[in-house]
């Protein structure tokens, strides 16, 4: 049997053809990637937004004594035994989501903005802080950021929100003077690791540069 001939002459591809085409191909990957960052935020949306429909439901029935705290255990074994494929509805999370709604029912400034944080996030906040405005400042630095679980567990440790807001350092009154929004810096949550000191820093050096 004789070989069969090839039916056209192949050709390479020219490189100054894929070189041309790297920019609409790198466009076509940008289309990608932002349409599933955006389906992934819908989702997170929907399932925070889940979360507090299910807390304000137990809320309200235990409020009204149409149940009794043992309800809720009594609800997390029904969804395991009947819906074994819905996961995430276990005792602790049932009161997780009812504590989550009761801390942020009345705080109309604030729930939309856990909303728009993952589910993850708004535990370790709700864990870690126990003061409104606390909260708050986390929640907002975390969405306007963008920070991980690690930044946020970072920061939560580090005690960020009282060492910008409840005891920010003395400035001199010669810096008041000069800049007199200086103070508002360590509101701002750009505290000290923020200004690119060394370890060990002196507090010459944070004069010098909350200064530049």
């Amino acid at each position: 049997m004789k070989p069969s001939k090839p039916r056209g002459k192949q050709t390479a591809p020219v490189p100054g053809a894929l070189v041309s085409a790297d920019g609409a191909f790198a466009e076509v990957v940008e289309m990608i990637q932002s349409a599933r960052s955006q389906a992934l935020a819908a989702v997170n949306t929907a399932l925070v937004d889940l979360y507090w429909r299910v807390g304000e439901y137990i809320s309200h029935k235990v409020e009204t004594a149409a149940w009794g705290e043992g309800v809720v255990e009594a609800l997390a074994t029904y969804i395991a035994q009947r819906h074994p494929g819905l996961n995430g509805f276990t005792r602790a999370n049932l009161f997780r989501m009812r504590q989550f709604y009761d801390t942020y029912r009345d705080a109309e400034k604030v729930a939309p903005l856990v909303r728009q944080l993952p589910w993850s996030h708004n535990l370790l906040i709700l864990s870690r802080c126990k003061r409104a405005d606390e909260r708050e400042f986390y929640l907002r630095l975390a969405q306007r950021d963008s920070w991980s679980r690690r930044e946020l567990e970072r920061h939560l440790a580090g005690a960020l929100f009282e060492r910008a807001v409840l005891n920010p350092p003395n400035l001199s009154k010669a810096l008041k003077e000069l800049h007199p929004g200086a103070e508002m810096v360590f509101r701002d949550a750009y505290v000290v690791e923020f200004l690119d000191l060394p370890e060990g820093h002196l507090e010459a050096d944070l004069h010098k540069s909350l200064l530049r």
